[in-house]
């Protein structure tokens, strides 16, 4: 079976589709600690606890992803070893609770055997008759490498195994983006990594809907519960419409070849998207503190805004000086309503600064052209 890189009306299979939701349930599982509050606060250990583990699931979807985008041929062998990391994963998300804890030893352990399974794909690539692609042999090692520093840390008992697993994904990820110039010896598949990356994003979208819908499970709602809902409600469904109305053009970005900038500016993206949902539930809830509600606010939008609009500046230099503009704009609003005497009020404030935001984008950016910067090849 030929493999699928840049084949004539390629989109996601079967397999990448239900990839993304049993990872979306380890998302969920995740975020599940930002859902929980302590006398109106979310504890230190929580709000540490959301990167530290969301970076690593996100790391394991992404480079499955950059794999595929390559190499995938949708065979039998494909299938099964993919089956195999999402079974581990769930595995793997039983331990996220516990992962600053007593669990962090198979936490690190699951993480470094999955590491090492996508090591052992790159290695395949470089020993079979595709042999020619300069960068298997190195992404192989890189991967291979950092899996197993980010394993040697469930042997340590100090807080230093923290640094240790955490070295062993800079590794890993700093050595594939040494390689970027390898890398540009096949390039990838544009259309399919924005199509793959833009499915996360609206799965996890839904996500922000289920937090919504779910604190909405009152006995009685009064009229700022309906307020915060329909707020909520307009904030995410303006999100949508601007990532998504611009999303597409950067499937002829010639600027974009190895696909750096937008993997790990929608690192920002994707953690700003579950900052988000649960801001809007505890919005809805109300069980939250005006200090605590506006640290989640400003975070979750100001890593939206900057991994949204990262890639549009690498990509289109014309668009650059309306780019930072807008962004400073629209971060400033955000943190002007964190100030605002009522948590409604500000959610308020946040989502007329998405509006703005969105005004802005049509206004400023998508209205200049920059057809010189696209693939006319596509």
């Amino acid at each position: 079976m030929n493999t699928l890189y840049k084949a004539e009306g390629r989109h996601a299979t079967w397999l990448e589709l239900f990839f993304d939701l049993v990872f979306v349930a380890v998302i969920g599982v995740v975020t599940h600690d930002l859902a929980h509050t302590h006398n109106g606060h979310i504890g230190l250990e929580q709000l540490l606890r959301f990167p530290l583990v969301f970076i690593p699931v996100w790391w394991i979807w992404m480079s499955h992803t950059l794999y595929a985008n390559r190499f995938d041929k949708d065979n039998r062998e494909h299938r099964l070893f993919s089956l195999v990391i999402m079974s581990l994963m769930v595995v793997w998300s039983t331990f996220v609770e516990d992962s600053l804890e007593q669990g962090f030893v198979y936490f690190a352990l699951l993480y470094g055997v999955v590491r090492l399974m996508l090591a052992y794909l790159y290695w395949n690539i470089h020993r079979s008759p595709e042999g020619d692609i300069v960068f298997a042999k190195d992404v192989s090692v890189a991967i291979g490498f950092g899996a197993l520093v980010s394993i040697s840390s469930a042997f340590i008992d100090s807080s230093f195994k923290f640094i240790v697993f955490y070295l062993g994904i800079v590794i890993d990820a700093g050595w594939q983006i040494a390689l970027r110039k390898k890398l540009n010896s096949r390039p990838i598949d544009r259309a399919h990594l924005v199509e793959r990356i833009g499915l996360l994003a609206i799965i996890i979208l839904g996500e922000s809907v289920i937090a919504m819908v779910g604190s909405l499970d009152h006995e009685r709602w009064n009229t700022m519960d309906i307020v915060s809902a329909a707020t909520g409600f307009s904030l995410i469904g303006a999100i949508w419409w601007i990532y998504f109305d611009s999303f597409p053009i950067l499937e002829r970005a010639k600027r974009l070849t190895t696909g750096n900038v937008l993997i790990f500016t929608h690192l920002l993206i994707c953690m700003g998207l579950l900052v988000l949902a649960n801001m809007i539930r505890h919005a809805i809830l109300g069980d939250l503190d005006r200090p605590t509600f506006g640290l989640l606010a400003v975070t979750g939008l100001s890593l939206f805004y900057l991994g949204k609009q990262i890639p549009y500046w690498y990509a289109f230099p014309p668009w650059r000086s309306a780019i930072v503009t807008n962004t400073i704009v629209c971060v400033s609003i955000t943190v002007a309503s964190s100030f605002l005497p009522k948590i409604e009020y500000s959610l308020i404030g946040m989502t007329v600064g998405m509006l703005v935001y969105v005004h802005l984008t049509f206004k400023r950016i998508l209205s200049v052209n920059v057809e010189a910067f696209l693939d006319k090849h596509h």
